[in-house]
């Protein structure tokens, strides 16, 4: 009797250990905004925040394009590796982004398994709304699919900011 008391005690001990320890490795739901996102004149932007290197194949790159053409309630940020961060106009070159460059280093807890990502967060608290992935062919539709979705969820930060009362 007494082996299965230290047998389930020990199974317990490893339950809350394997939960500390998925808190620790999982990200947070919500996403560190920038200093800049204070300075704008609307809370009713979509924050974009891009995960991606001038390594990336060039064919997933082509989502660049798309969102230095977005409409002005949509919010860039690219967040790149601190290295090639150094040399911002070799990777503006490369990669042709227009939008304001941050380091990986403060959104490290963020960072996506795959990479260009793009990941799109509520103005108002960070929240998460979804993340997608880069891939060829992406930019056929991704102005359209990233419009549809504003006009879906943008009722949600205007409430959480106050701009309306009830949906």
């Amino acid at each position: 009797m007494k082996n299965y008391i230290i047998g389930v005690l020990g199974v317990v001990i490893l339950v809350f250990a394997s939960i500390i320890y998925k808190e620790k490795l999982s990200p947070r739901n919500s996403f560190p905004l920038p200093e800049e996102t204070s300075s704008f004149e609307t809370k009713a932007s979509l924050i974009l925040f891009v995960f991606f290197s001038k390594n990336n194949c060039p064919d997933c790159l082509e989502i660049i394009d798309v969102l230095n053409q977005l409409p002005s309630h949509f919010v860039v940020f690219g967040i790149v590796p601190e290295n090639e961060l150094k040399d911002e106009k070799e990777l503006r070159r490369i990669t042709k982004a227009a939008f304001p460059l941050l380091s990986v280093s403060r959104y490290r807890e963020h960072i996506t398994w795959y990479a260009p990502t793009i990941v799109g967060v509520s103005p108002v608290n960070g929240d998460i709304f979804f993340t997608l992935p880069g891939v060829p062919g992406e930019k056929a539709y991704l102005g359209i699919f990233l419009e549809s979705l504003y006009n879906k969820v943008s009722p949600v930060f205007l409430k959480e900011k106050g701009s309306i009362s009830n949906l």
